[in-house]
């Protein structure tokens, strides 16, 4: 018996709507030895008679009751079989050569852990996400990605390909009380898991005001940043040395008050605002810019100022004070 050399996993819940389409997408790739594993999350809706409806032998499917994203791709992966696993979601399009281009670049690249590529948004839905599928598409290379991992999710979930046995090696995506795809990436990322980039279009990525970045609580403001707080408390050099935040606004204020319940030492913040130099946040002193680089030397830097161009700023500030973006330097939003 042969095995397929990717396993495409795509959990659906009530996405009638796309699932024909999405299935397609991936029944059309230039590459034939792969099987697609859909799993059924309790969908009420016509998903199931569409998905029955393919009469393809790679596709295996699994029904179940509703369980939720997190567990029902974990459950696509237990049941799939090959070593590459694609991740694939029931409302977006794979372009054609995915597979070929992402399967090609990890055998190329044996150190490798995972793969993304270019995404292109579809039926956007204001600004924001848009910016963040610009942004998403200019981290092109591993050490980009491993750098941006605190600003936002660095790689889009139904992009990705990825090695089974880097998922092992991580326990998989895990339930957790935020975006299970972000904490997934920073448990590879921390395990100093290189994730890289072809530089093709690979995925058609679908906006509305359906998604679950929209309307789950796992992916709330707050969550986030429980999220970025609690993984950025495991880093070592920061359990060991602590803290310093630029940027005392309410970024920088979140940041601090969630590190501190991590047991994370604060140090200190930097702040450009005459009026709020001086000031102690938490117990925590607020020094000015004539300072920066100077106080709180020894301390891991966080960069948390929201405003535009802030990120940009104190990227430049840091790194001219000799900080090193992803040893003792991050950006955080």
């Amino acid at each position: 018996m042969s095995f397929p050399d990717v396993s495409i996993v795509m959990p659906v819940f009530n996405a009638g709507e796309t699932i024909e389409e999405a299935i397609k997408s991936c029944l059309n790739q230039t590459k034939s030895s792969f099987e697609l594993v859909v799993v059924l999350d309790g969908c009420t809706d016509a998903s199931a008679e569409i998905v029955h409806s393919f009469e393809d032998s790679r596709i295996r499917v699994l029904e179940r009751e509703h369980k939720g994203v997190t567990q029902a791709a974990s459950e696509a992966i237990r049941f799939s079989v090959a070593p590459l696993i694609a991740r694939m979601d029931a409302d977006d399009i794979s372009h054609p050569s995915r597979l070929d281009l992402q399967e090609e670049f990890l055998t190329r690249y044996p150190h490798f852990s995972a793969v993304s590529g270019q995404v292109r948004l579809l039926d956007p839905v204001g600004e924001g996400m848009q910016r963040y599928v610009d942004w998403v598409n200019s981290l092109r290379h591993a050490e980009d990605i491993g750098k941006g991992r605190f600003v936002e999710c660095p790689v889009v979930q139904p992009s990705v390909m990825v090695r089974r046995a880097a998922l092992d090696e991580v326990s998989g995506y895990r339930q957790c009380e935020w975006a299970e795809d972000h904490d997934l990436f920073l448990r590879m990322l921390r395990g100093k898991m290189l994730i890289g980039k072809v530089e093709d279009l690979v995925l058609s990525w679908r906006d509305g005001l359906n998604r679950l970045t929209r309307r789950h609580s796992s992916y709330a403001v707050e969550q986030v940043w429980r999220m970025k707080a609690h993984h950025l408390s495991l880093e070592e050099r920061i359990a060991e040395q602590g803290v310093s935040i630029c940027g005392a606004g309410p970024i920088g204020k979140r940041l601090a008050r969630l590190l501190q319940a991590e047991g994370v030492q604060v140090n200190g913040f930097f702040e450009v605002n005459p009026r709020r130099v001086g000031e102690r946040i938490s117990g925590v002193e607020v020094a000015g810019p004539s300072e920066f680089g100077k106080r709180w030397s020894e301390s891991v830097l966080l960069g948390a100022v929201g405003i535009p161009g802030g990120r940009e700023t104190v990227r430049k500030l840091a790194l001219d004070q000799g900080y090193l973006e992803g040893e003792n330097f991050w950006c955080c939003c």
